[in-house]
């Protein structure tokens, strides 16, 4: 039974999920307030399920910053106390086999909204790889730089650009679509995945 968290984006998500089967799941679009919506979420999958995990996944990024720091820090947390494993996964990743899994939309972009004018960008073939590695663009740019399918939160926001490009889902990463990766993809580091500086600064 594996624990899968998502809060990298305005949507907190947890799920059970025993091989390829969503056993309990919960998915709420919050903006804000991770930290508080988090533990709520997972007591709630584990009394349905009535067991624990016997490892965890955890979104790494690219996301927001608070976000992602919230869910890893509890999937560690939670890894510890129940002597499992803890592993990360890429929200863009997660995003497209959401979207292929139900869609022949490759060559697919997958653009998430990173605020400050910028969207989080990966472009994945059929098989999941990656043309490149996951990148902060300005949306601007980012709408003429892309042709085939687009998805994830920041399609909209390329669209309202210019963007030509069809788009296939508009949703935010969800924990439940966990299981359509493979091992390999579920298997990272559980470390933040930031492709960006993040806002705050230290003083001089």
């Amino acid at each position: 039974m594996l624990l899968a968290i998502e809060t990298g984006t305005a949507a907190c998500s947890v799920a059970m999920i025993d091989g390829t089967t969503i056993v309990a799941a919960r998915h709420e679009i919050i903006g804000r307030g991770h930290a508080e919506r988090l533990v709520p979420l997972v007591e709630a999958v584990l009394a349905e399920a009535g067991e624990r995990p016997r490892a965890i996944a955890v979104d790494v990024g690219p996301g927001s910053f608070t976000g992602l720091r919230v869910g890893i820090a509890a999937a560690r947390g939670f890894g510890l106390v129940w002597a499992v494993p803890v592993y990360g996964y890429s929200s863009t990743v997660l995003v497209a086999a959401s979207v292929l899994a139900a869609h022949d939309a490759a060559p697919l972009t997958v653009a998430m909204d990173a605020g400050r004018g910028e969207v989080f960008v990966q472009t994945f073939d059929r098989e999941l790889k990656p043309a490149a590695p996951a990148a902060a663009r300005p949306v601007a740019a980012a709408a003429t730089a892309y042709e085939g399918a687009l998805a994830g939160t920041g399609a909209p926001l390329l669209r309202a650009a210019g963007s030509t490009a069809m788009i296939v889902s508009e949703t935010p990463p969800d924990a439940r679509d966990v299981r359509l990766l493979p091992a390999e993809l579920r298997s990272l580091p559980p470390t933040p995945l930031y492709v960006r500086a993040p806002d705050a600064k230290l003083p001089a």
